[in-house]
């Protein structure tokens, strides 16, 4: 039996699967997940802006979030 490891894409706070997620991106040798390539431009033109927030952002998944 596998178990699938969830993790909270930084940008919207989306709960995803690693294995389902729409990319991937190194920052400070951790590596983060996002649910859609929307997300994943905007972290990746501005990783800080988002990282400062990461742990203390609420579960509820941010409507403007765009798959």
């Amino acid at each position: 039996m596998s178990s699938a490891t969830v993790v909270r894409d930084p940008v919207c706070g989306m709960d995803i699967e690693t294995a389902a997620a729409a990319g991937h991106a190194e920052h400070a040798g951790q590596t983060y997940y996002f649910c859609g390539s929307k997300c994943k431009e905007k972290f990746d033109n501005n990783p800080a802006s988002f990282l400062a927030n990461h742990r203390s952002r609420s579960r509820k998944v941010d409507s403007a979030c765009q798959r």
